[in-house]
């Protein structure tokens, strides 16, 4: 095997298809490429449940499955970052699908397709799916950086200004409180700005 199926094998599919020798044709294809069907379904509703149960990496649908079609389970899966996901359309299908195609981001593959097309299709997506993630993720994780360092001069600058403290011992102050308590610092910073404000309310109070 080589190195492209050593890498597929961890790829997980689930292939929703309403026409079960092509559904069959399909898993075979995938597995003999190194794809690992997790599970197939006929229909959009199973489909989803399966999905969400499963979790898997990558999910190939069929635009006219019934109880769901496979137009409304792409836009949910990819809405609800599930999986990477491809939508199989029948060549008369195409304009109708192509109405819908500033919703969403998933690729679409016109039947009848080559199996090189197809495997190429599913590369593709699950590598811009997994690299849209781990982008969203970064955004989230510097948003959370972002907020933890306000915290932190908000807390600092209480520190400065109530105990006399340059601004690299009031820095010093919570980070030997964060290792000690094994806390992070914004849980810390948190907490002096807590006290802070509960001291300038009681002081208030007595004043009235």
């Amino acid at each position: 095997m080589d190195r492209s199926c050593e890498r597929m094998e961890r790829i997980r599919v689930v292939i929703a298809e309403q026409d079960d020798t092509f559904r069959k044709n399909l898993k075979e294809m995938l597995t003999q490429s190194g794809y690992l069907v997790v599970g197939d379904s006929g229909d959009g509703m199973s489909a989803l449940k399966m999905v969400r149960a499963i979790q898997p990496e990558l999910v190939l649908a069929e635009a006219g499955l019934p109880g769901m079609t496979g137009l409304e389970l792409a836009h949910i899966i990819e809405e609800g970052r599930l999986a990477a996901v491809v939508l199989m359309v029948d060549y008369a299908e195409k304009e109708l699908v192509r109405n819908h195609h500033d919703r969403w981001t998933f690729p679409v593959l016109v039947k009848p397709f080559e199996e090189f097309q197809l495997l190429s299709v599913l590369e593709y997506s699950h590598m811009a799916y997994t690299k849209m993630v781990n982008l969203e993720h970064e955004v989230l994780r510097l948003r959370g950086d972002l907020e933890t360092r306000k915290v932190v001069e908000k807390a600092k600058g209480i520190l400065m200004r109530v105990h006399g403290l340059s601004e690299g011992a009031a820095f010093k102050k919570m980070q030997q409180q964060s290792m000690k308590k094994r806390t992070p610092m914004k849980k810390v910073a948190e907490a002096v700005i807590m006290a802070y404000e509960i001291s300038e309310e009681n002081i208030k109070k007595k004043k009235r």
